[in-house]
């Protein structure tokens, strides 16, 4: 660190006690940069839940790693996602050392505090698919009235409500919700 000496003049002719600015960090992006640090570590995965992890953030309900900072960055909690199998402890311990180290490196805050929940494992198999191009479906939610998928109102009225009329006694098999298959593929070689 330089020294502080009173009434010292710097190089560019201002006072050395005087300071040319401040410097705001703002919590969000020391989030950024310690969710950014997790994925740096072996073993730390990106984890989208929901139906986010299909249409992007468009009703995402989790996305991981994600990091909350408390009292201007002197703690951090940092909630990951790690490849199953792993050292768990191994891993979470070298988390919490490199986001400390590159928020500190980054942002110039030194973080007392990091605390590291690992809140999902994914196999190692579906992190392989994913990284082909594989994305899995949730299931078609089932209509209890006709055992298949469930009914929309009409498109000219959303308002509407579907009517007993309006429901075929059996469900049409060109449409059977368990004959579609719950994964597409986003490789275009790939023909399923």
């Amino acid at each position: 660190m330089a020294d502080h000496h009173p009434g010292a003049v710097r190089g560019d002719g201002m006072p050395a006690d005087e300071s040319p600015g401040t410097l705001s960090i703002a919590d969000r992006v020391l989030e950024k940069i310690a969710a950014r640090a997790a994925l740096d570590i072996a073993g730390v995965v990106r984890h989208r839940g929901g139906v986010g992890s299909v249409l992007g953030p468009i009703g995402e309900k989790t996305s991981l790693p994600h990091a909350t900072i408390h009292a201007g960055g002197s703690r951090i909690t940092l909630s990951v996602a790690l490849e199953w199998p792993c050292a768990v402890a191994e891993v979470a311990r070298r988390t919490r050392e490199h986001v400390a180290t590159e928020v500190e490196r980054l942002a110039g805050i030194e973080p007392l505090r990091v605390d590291v929940t690992v809140s999902k494992l994914e196999p190692r198999q579906t992190i392989r698919r994913l990284q082909r191009g594989y994305v899995d479906l949730p299931p078609v939610a089932d209509d209890v009235r006709t055992g298949g998928p469930a009914d929309l109102a009409p498109a000219d009225n959303p308002d509407a409500a579907v009517s007993e009329a309006d429901v075929p006694d059996t469900p049409d098999p060109q449409h059977d919700a368990a004959a579609v298959s719950p994964t597409i593929s986003t490789d275009m070689e790939v023909r399923r």
